[in-house]
């Protein structure tokens, strides 16, 4: 809309027709530019919308499942949240994240974390991305091999 007005001000204004082309040439470049950074600025914001508590959090019950606190199990799970970060927006893992936990509630009060399609589309998501990132960064592989030595005996 914005070249429109500009061009046709310049058509108007009696210009010579080569700068005219020149000049809607360069201003409909900046608009694609504007909308394609746009469009990066949206996706990076949304791996970025999960607060720092929420990935400090993540990482801290991740170390306590895959090894305790170690720099490999530290650098994995920071990568695991970063990769989920990326997956899945943050309300929509806070959801899911609850559904997980509290799915195993006995009785009633369970079953209304148990029971909905939502708690079993969003418990099947969870799993997926975490799964996925689980193995894009290596959580639960050992590389000490004085631990794997103790292990096989």
């Amino acid at each position: 809309m914005l070249t429109r007005f500009l061009c046709s001000a310049s058509i108007a204004d009696g210009s010579s027709k080569k700068t005219i082309v020149g000049f809607c040439n360069i201003v409909k470049s900046l608009a694609v530019t504007l909308l394609i950074c746009s469009l990066l600025v949206a996706s990076i914001a949304h791996a970025n919308d999960f607060p720092t508590q929420a990935r400090v959090e993540y990482v801290l019950r991740c170390m306590d499942s895959h090894g305790g606190q170690t720099y490999q199990t530290l650098y994995s799970c920071i990568c695991t949240v970063d990769k989920i970060a990326e997956s899945i927006a943050y309300d929509e893992y806070v959801e899911a994240d609850v559904f997980t936990q509290l799915r195993s509630t006995p009785g009633e009060r369970g079953g209304m974390f148990r029971d909905p399609d939502r708690a079993s589309l969003l418990v099947k998501k969870i799993s997926d991305v975490t799964e996925m990132a689980e193995k894009s960064c290596f959580v639960g592989l050992r590389t000490d091999t004085a631990n794997m030595e103790k292990e096989h005996g």
